[in-house]
């Protein structure tokens, strides 16, 4: 699945990443029976403000890079609003005008709450207009509307108007995971929906579907001045987090692969394709950072990080572009080198970077089929043996 570009009100990502698995990943993943119920239900206006208000439909969170509140469950993920005022204008015209509009799609947390994850700009717009200002505090007083509604704020509606807009309806299809497959079920149904507004993108996804401790440790390792440098400016689509989180999954995979680099590729566990269910899996597997030792990952991903940067300013980037199969590569071989206190040297480091610049069979392997497994494996191997200062040829 092709992701849409941006709307022209929405921020677009500052920097550029070439990632070819994102193509296809949300339709690999397959569907397991029996992990998603779902019931269509219809909300009247009011009740959706009474209940955001409340806390009991949760809008998530996504632009996770200022440290207040990083310790509640919801406020650190909300992402930057991407309707401009004129547009929440005319979604609010349009309800008061009595014209339908778009359903929402809801998940059912496990603590009964539902999560928007279709419907969050409708939803951030109906409650900022009830509330009577805009996110930022400025009033929200309608402009380019119908002129028997310009000038007016919630508080500001006749009784008439009011009613109408309080019992008007707006349907939802409410969906309930199913244990332990049910939120990777979620990730690929939402992937195959289009309701036509901002589409999430695929770690906007996965961090509201498996948001906790582990979400939160990605977010500060985001933070790292030399990932900050060697990355450019935040991603406004969580990018960076996700590269983030290939690195550490992919870890994982190179700590078990590089026991025998000669075993044949579809008997290797390691890594199960596609990716975005890799990942998904292991965000469900760490949610809460069990069994995770993260001192000791965390100075690894930083010491990467320094090397990096240290040995070329653009070392993630293979071309003039970051390619999201070279960057989990090179940074998940060097935390291992790090873990295993191999550490390579400066020089070490730059000469195999253009080494793997060089390798024509290296080029294959994160520009060709990034996701399938021999790829996947066969850019760990060559990354893994440059950083050691081992001859690729």
């Amino acid at each position: 699945m092709t992701l849409p570009e941006p709307l022209a009100d929405e921020a677009p990502d500052q920097t550029s990443v070439i990632d070819e698995s994102t193509t296809d990943d949300a339709t690999l993943i397959e569907l397991p029976d029996s992990t998603l119920d779902y019931f269509g239900a219809d909300f009247d206006m009011a009740g959706l403000v009474r209940r955001l208000n409340d806390g009991d439909i949760v809008i998530p969170r996504y632009d996770a890079d200022d440290e207040e509140d990083l310790d509640t469950e919801i406020d650190p993920f909300q992402r930057a609003n991407v309707w401009t005022p004129a547009r929440m204008e005319t979604f609010i015209e349009t309800l008061l005008l009595g014209w339908p509009v778009p359903s929402i799609f809801l998940v059912v947390e496990s603590d009964e709450r539902y999560l928007v994850l279709d419907g969050q700009q409708r939803l951030t717009a109906l409650q900022c207009f009830y509330r009577g200002e805009y996110r930022n505090g400025k009033e929200f007083k309608l402009q380019n509307v119908a002129r028997h509604l310009k000038g007016k704020t919630y508080a500001d509606l006749s009784r008439p108007e009011k009613r109408r807009l309080d019992n008007m309806f707006i349907q939802a299809t409410v969906v309930q995971p199913r244990g332990k497959d049910g939120p990777q079920s979620v990730y690929s149904l939402f992937g195959r929906l289009n309701s036509g507004g901002v589409a999430l993108a695929a770690q906007e996804v996965r961090v509201a579907l498996y948001m906790g401790p582990a979400t939160d440790w990605i977010r500060r390792l985001n933070k790292n001045a030399d990932w900050r440098a060697l990355f450019g400016k935040k991603s406004a689509r969580l990018k960076d987090h996700e590269l983030i989180l290939r690195s550490l999954a992919l870890r994982e995979s190179l700590a078990r692969m590089r026991q025998d680099w000669d075993v044949d590729s579809t008997q290797f566990d390691g890594y199960t394709p596609p990716m975005a269910g890799f990942l998904n899996n292991y965000l469900g597997d760490n949610r809460k950072l069990q069994n995770v030792d993260t001192e000791s990952l965390g100075a690894a991903f930083a010491e990467a990080c320094n090397l990096l940067y240290s040995a070329d300013d653009r070392a993630l980037r293979y071309t003039t572009s970051l390619n999201a199969a070279h960057v989990d590569a090179v940074v998940a071989s060097l935390m291992q080198l790090c873990l295993d206190n191999a550490s390579p040297s400066i020089d070490t480091v730059e000469s195999a970077l253009s080494a793997l610049r060089s390798s024509p069979q290296y080029r294959d392997a994160i520009t060709r089929s990034t996701s399938h497994r021999d790829s996947v494996r066969e850019r760990l191997r060559l990354a893994y043996l440059a950083m050691k200062g081992d001859d690729l040829a």
